[in-house]
């Protein structure tokens, strides 16, 4: 009969359940201790909160006294400011600036030889020159071009020489082409004068050859026609003058003193250009095709130099850019004057207070002639931290009224959940009173938060913009005393709340404490509904093992009952 579990079988209790009712009204005293803790945790979560507000406070007060920011200038152009632009840092002094500039900076460049390149063929004979591997500026496209109103076709198959002959036979023999390896020039000779082109014309090859009309019958290249290829390596980039290097091609040049190295055999010119370039000698290196001349200008305007050096025949006489092969084209110096004053010089376009003396001040001048450059307090920065500032002060107030407040509504009384907090609710009168205290500078036209338009709300114990004229007006015209009431070390407003703030959310503060006791309190609480749980647990196995017992003793008797029943009856 042992281990029989069956509640009230026997017996026909049914007293597991009555066990485990017993059990949960001792629990009751639990359901208690739960809600304490619920309770615990909303006062701990609000002071977090309470907390996190008055950080959020301090970070905006902290933008507001950071240096400078009450000193924020903006500029304004008079009149058409194309080309012109000016910036004030801050502090830079207000007021009203004439600028007339007289002459403006130009940069500096290093022309080089025009004609570097080396003629498309060596010699007059061009009948195994393809038309698509000339070096010419551009490649010469298939297509048609006209002479004489007689078109003519070209393919990029075709030599030169079959294109001259092409222009001989489409004219019936009255033009007549052919290329000169000394002048590197085409020439067209006519029996009369002779026309070129159409606007139908498909192929730039006249255009490519410098072939352009004179009303003459004869025709010749405006110009050397080879280029230079620039992607191709060094030595095999078509110069007139060879590049050289060491035994491995390798060689240097300087720029301003800056080493540039290359490889004939690796390098291409674009590459080495691009060196110049990036390198500290401050200048940028081109290529102008249509003169066929290699340029080095300065990165920044003014009268000044730009020297190069090389020994022997390396890139820079190649290019032509040797001290020889070049010449230098001054750079030009900006003259202007200021409120009428007199001439100043500045080697760039971009004036600041090295040249003009007015600190934080830069104007670029875009042209000559008259600019004035207006230079006000720039509010509108300042202003939207002063807004940032009053609305998480709001914050805090309103989070405490929250927390602490008590309604009554007839006869229901609703608490906050941290009503009845001290410590809390001196906090927002502190904060009130800190707020509104006098500076202590009584030189300052800005003593009070009053002074620039700034008081209590009509509605609550919040900060309103009373008036917002007298706080642009103070922000405009003496935004000194407003920042000296804000970021002053020992008096200003930040400086104490930053104090006070620090005092309250620091791991000695009320806060902290507060929620470490909180903390500390349900975690007793949980400690004390375990004890409670295993005192209920020992119970309850009792109380079962008693009842079991119990059906295992009335199902004895209840057999043997059974059994005299049955004697009887026989």
């Amino acid at each position: 009969m042992a281990g029989i579990q069956l509640s009230g079988l026997a017996s026909g209790l049914d007293w597991k359940s009555l066990v485990s009712q017993l059990i949960e009204v001792q629990r009751t005293p639990q359901t208690q201790m739960r809600k304490e803790q619920t309770a615990n945790t909303s006062k701990s979560s609000a002071l977090a909160d309470v907390k996190n507000l008055l950080t959020s406070f301090q970070t905006s007060l902290s933008a507001l006294s950071s240096e400078g920011g009450f000193q924020q200038r903006k500029t304004t152009l008079s009149g058409a400011s194309t080309g012109w632009s000016a910036e004030a840092e801050s502090g830079t002094p207000i007021g009203s600036y004439e600028f007339n500039v007289i002459q403006t900076a130009a940069n500096a460049k290093r022309l080089g030889g025009s004609d570097v390149s080396s003629g498309i063929s060596a010699t007059n004979d061009v009948s195994g020159l393809l038309v698509s591997a000339l070096r010419t500026n551009q490649t010469v496209t298939a297509g048609e071009f006209t002479v004489n109103g007689a078109k003519v076709t070209v393919a990029t198959t075709d030599t030169l020489k079959e294109v001259f002959d092409k222009i001989s036979t489409a004219t019936s023999g009255a033009v007549t082409a052919s290329y000169d390896a000394t002048s590197d020039a085409v020439t067209l000779t006519g029996s009369g004068p002779i026309t070129l082109g159409s606007a139908a014309d498909t192929s730039n090859f006249l255009g490519n050859m410098k072939l352009f009309n004179n009303g003459t019958d004869t025709v010749s290249s405006s110009g050397q026609l080879g280029a230079t290829k620039l992607t191709v390596p060094i030595a095999q980039s078509g110069l007139k003058t060879a590049v050289t290097g060491d035994a491995g091609g390798n060689g240097t040049f300087k720029i301003n003193g800056k080493e540039i190295s290359y490889n004939v055999d690796t390098d291409s010119i674009q590459t080495v250009l691009g060196r110049i370039n990036a390198s500290d000698a401050g200048v940028s290196a081109s290529y102008d095709s249509s003169s066929d001349r290699f340029v080095l200008t300065n990165k920044t305007a003014g009268d000044v130099g730009i020297f190069v050096e090389e020994s022997g025949s390396g890139f820079l006489a190649g290019t032509g850019l040797n001290t020889a092969s070049s010449t230098l084209q001054s750079g030009r110096n900006a003259v202007f004057t200021i409120n009428g004053g007199g001439n100043i010089t500045s080697t760039s376009n971009t004036l600041d207070a090295t040249a003009h003396g007015i600190t934080g001040l830069t104007v670029t001048a875009g042209n000559t002639g008259a600019q004035t450059v207006s230079v006000a307090s720039d509010t509108s920065n300042i202003r939207t931290k002063l807004d940032d500032m009053i609305a998480k002060y709001n914050s805090v107030q309103t989070a405490v009224d929250n927390y602490t407040k008590v309604t009554v509504s007839g006869s229901k009384v609703t608490s906050g959940v941290l009503a009845g907090n001290r410590d809390v609710a001196e906090l927002s009168s502190k904060l009130r009173a800190m707020a509104f205290s006098a500076s202590g500078d009584t030189s300052s036209s800005v003593q009070r938060l009053a002074d620039m338009g700034i008081d209590f709300s009509s509605t609550g114990s919040g900060l309103a913009i009373r008036s917002a004229t007298t706080l642009t007006s103070k922000l405009a015209d003496e935004p000194g005393d407003v920042e000296a009431f804000f970021t002053d070390a020992t008096t200003g407003l930040a400086a104490k709340l930053k104090d006070f703030i620090d005092d309250q959310t620091a791991t000695t503060g009320f806060i902290a404490m507060q929620t470490d006791n909180l903390t500390k309190r349900n975690t007793a609480i949980d400690k004390q509904i375990a004890d409670m749980e295993r005192q209920l647990e020992i119970q309850k196995t009792m109380m079962e093992s008693s009842f079991t017992k119990m059906e295992e003793s009335s199902s004895y008797y209840q057999q043997q009952g059974a059994q005299l029943s049955k004697m009887f009856s026989s």
